[in-house]
């Protein structure tokens, strides 16, 4: 449970630190909505049929696996987009807690409540999560593991040639008996840092990597690690996301070279002037 409730912390914190920008909504949005759903379906179930084992196992299985490893390292990029959707489910989620860990679930709604996001003065007073029955998407879940389980094996494979993720790549070739939209696919190329998925037929569930690194892909990963630090930079310094600076940098003729083919990258990921 100390896990668990650690995690809860992380993605209350999380939320808190999101700008709210304007809405919208993507595929992985969508999925994350209907186990959501299926969620509050199963924990209500369970509840109401006294099986409480069974409903702490529902929760800690959706905030560990879903929510914290899967949803948040998708969306980190465009978490000002999706506010209102983790807004709604963080609510929802201790709401769902509040039967079996209510001073806890008290202490964050008094909280929210400080900061005028939620209007009931308790948790216990709040309505119960209503299941939304149309955000529930069995074959959206069902090809969402799919994608899942590719990443699991890109990152494997990464893994073992000891390349880490940072590290643009030319392509994956996912072979296997599949059918992904744009949507999934794009979601596959951001999560393994690829410029191009391949669906292959095949019998199995298999995933190879192109690994050799051509001066363009050395170059964008070298501009990726420099913007890294300097957005690191950027926030001991006290800056914020629209905050622009001038930014002098000093090197050898070779990084020149591979920072000048990713300048107007460089200049809208530190947002440098």
């Amino acid at each position: 449970l100390q896990k668990v409730v650690a995690i809860i912390g992380n993605v209350d914190s999380f939320v808190n630190q999101i700008t709210p920008g304007k809405s919208k909504t993507r595929v992985e949005d969508k999925w994350i909505e209907s186990k959501f759903n299926s969620l509050v379906k199963e924990v209500t179930s369970n509840y109401e049929n006294y099986k409480f084992y069974e409903a702490v196992q529902n929760l800690e299985s959706f905030i560990l696996k879903d929510l914290s490893r899967t949803y948040i390292q998708i969306i980190r990029g465009r978490s000002d987009e999706v506010f209102d959707v983790l807004n709604h489910i963080r609510m929802g989620i201790m709401k769902l807690y509040a039967p079996i860990i209510p001073l806890l679930s008290e202490s964050m709604w008094r909280e929210w409540e400080k900061k005028k996001i939620v209007k009931e003065e308790s948790i216990h007073l709040s309505d119960w999560p209503k299941i939304e029955t149309k955000k529930i998407d069995e074959k959206l879940e069902k090809e969402f593991e799919q994608v899942l389980k590719i990443i699991e094996l890109g990152m494997a494979a990464r893994d073992e040639a000891k390349i880490g993720l940072r590290w643009p790549l030319a392509s994956a070739k996912v072979y296997g008996e599949l059918k992904l939209t744009e949507e999934l696919e794009a979601i596959i190329m951001r999560q393994l840092n690829v410029k191009k998925v391949e669906i292959k037929k095949g019998k199995e569930l298999k995933v190879e990597l192109d690994l050799k690194i051509t001066p363009e892909l050395e170059a964008e990963g070298y501009s990726r690690e420099f913007a890294r630090k300097i957005q690191a930079e950027r926030k001991n310094a006290g800056l914020k996301k629209g905050d622009m600076i001038k930014l002098k940098v000093s090197c050898d003729k070779n990084s020149r070279k591979m920072f000048d083919k990713n300048i107007h990258f460089l200049m809208e990921r530190t947002n440098s002037s």
